[in-house]
């Protein structure tokens, strides 16, 4: 009975072991590992296995010591950070034992206190993703005719044309003042009524051509008043747009980003910084002692996740600043509407990342030396490039400050939008709203008139009839 329950006892402790290895030798097979799924770093795949960095890493350090590794993500799905004394995330399960390793740990004073950290696996750094600005090559004269406006503020264009057209028949059709003037100085107001002719108004309004007859009515007067404006302003943003297309220096117009530069985020108002509340950007602008980047600190809008960020940067009114894998990620993803900008040394909030293992863990020495040899025959930087650019689907994804040179020189437009239409649109739309107003009230303006005029001429009549009567 005693050797049963000791076999049983055995059993149990064998089964437990097999959670995790911390124990003071390198043999046992099957080491659990901490990692958390991120667009670059690790993501799970349909049947259930992970792929990605971290993945990768793990295999070459894996064919190197001769163990096994099998990822199980922290039960908080944090990383690690201290509350109240206590560890939370990875390296809270570290501390206590619950697993081997910890993928993508950046090394600080405060983990180095509680944990081991092998050697740097690799080095990130501040990057921030904007939204990129149009650009056009000098060749393209096709955009150049077309291209200098988006598709919707074409549609913007040619509503406003339709609608001013059939307001304006409507105001010739109803309006007596105008058809009256039609009638007196032309002769022919039902041929000149007709929509085709308002079509042709609009279009040499639009044109700056002229016409043969103009409106009458105040009502007609009061819509093209606005639609002129409409013009004027439209033609003003396309020449305030294209005026930069014709310089001679290309770089004087070679802008592709809002911002190019730290400087410029910190001293520009028209685009706000975005931070990840907790994380590791918000520190390090929050704990920096450089002037510019306290600036940018207290400027920058807090947000809670990392999808937020991206979203106002999408935008076009923000830059959301983060660590450079995730920059280098998305800005490498369609729609490509991103750039991610960066120093061109790469040293804004640089921080180095390792794996982290229990105090006094045996793998220590054997990890840190797999990643040296990694690093130095070019392991590390070939599956980083793998997951970040290599994988990307955009052009001109990178943009690292003023100083760089560019690899294809082309002259860049601002590419008129429908926030720049939109309110003299606006305007255009409550102008016909209110001359169809101001032509009803000449409708009823006018009734009231001949309705005067016929009471005023009847007496008239009657008094003669009855001095015919008396003779």
């Amino acid at each position: 009975m005693a050797w049963a329950v000791f076999l049983l006892v055995c059993a149990i402790t064998s089964v437990i072991g097999q959670d995790a290895n911390p124990t003071d030798s390198v043999g046992s097979q099957t080491f659990i590992v901490g990692a958390i799924e991120h667009p670059v770093y690790l993501k799970k795949k349909e049947d259930g296995s992970y792929e990605g960095f971290d993945q990768d890493v793990l295999n070459e350090i894996s064919k190197l010591i001769g163990v096994d590794f099998r990822i199980k993500p922290p039960d908080d799905g944090r990383y690690g950070m201290e509350v109240d004394g206590r560890w939370n995330g990875m390296v809270g399960e570290l501390i206590e034992r619950k697993i081997d390793m910890a993928m993508g740990l950046y090394i600080t004073t405060e983990r180095e206190r509680v944990i081991d950290l092998s050697k740097p696996l690799m080095e990130e750094h501040v990057e921030m993703l904007v939204k990129k600005l149009p650009m056009m090559d000098q060749a393209d004269w096709w955009a150049l005719t077309y291209g200098i406006m988006s598709n919707e503020v074409w549609v913007v264009i040619c509503v406003s044309f339709f609608l001013v057209a059939i307001v304006l028949f409507v105001i010739i059709r109803v309006s007596p003042y105008e058809s009256r003037a039609y009638s007196a100085e032309v002769g022919e107001a039902s041929r000149l009524s007709t929509f085709g002719h308002s079509l042709w108004i609009c279009f040499s309004a639009m044109s700056w051509q002229g016409v043969d007859y103009s409106p009458r009515s105040f009502s007609g007067r009061f819509l093209f008043v606005f639609f002129f404006g409409f013009i004027v302003w439209t033609i003003i943003l396309c020449t305030g747009s294209i005026a930069g297309f014709f310089l001679t220096n290309p770089a004087a117009v070679s802008v592709r980003a809002p911002v190019e530069s730290w400087d410029d985020l910190a001293a520009t108002d028209g685009i706000r910084p975005v931070l990840v509340s907790g994380g590791g950007s918000e520190r390090f602008f929050k704990e920096s002692k450089v002037p510019m980047y306290r600036r940018i600190y207290d400027k920058a809008i807090k947000v809670s996740s990392s999808e937020e960020g991206l979203k106002r940067a999408r935008l076009g009114v923000a830059a959301y600043i983060c660590m450079s894998s995730i920059a280098r990620y998305h800005s490498n993803q369609k729609p490509c509407d991103l750039m991610s900008i960066h120093d061109a040394q790469g040293i804004v909030g640089r921080r180095s990342m390792g794996i982290g293992l229990p105090i006094g863990s045996p793998l220590r020495t054997e990890v840190s030396l797999a990643i040296l040899q990694l690093r130095e025959d070019g392991t590390i930087h070939r599956l980083y490039q793998k997951w970040t650019a290599r994988q990307g689907q955009c052009a001109n994804a990178e943009f690292s400050g003023p100083s760089a040179k560019q690899q294809q020189p082309a002259l860049h437009y601002h590419q008129l939008g429908v926030r720049d239409m939109l309110p003299i649109f606006v305007e255009l739309v409550v102008a016909a709203i209110l001359s169809l107003c101001i032509m009803g009230a000449e409708v009823v303006w006018d009734k009231r008139r001949s309705k005067a005029t016929r009471k005023a001429s009847t007496p008239d009549k009657t008094t003669g009839a009855c001095e015919d009567t008396n003779i």
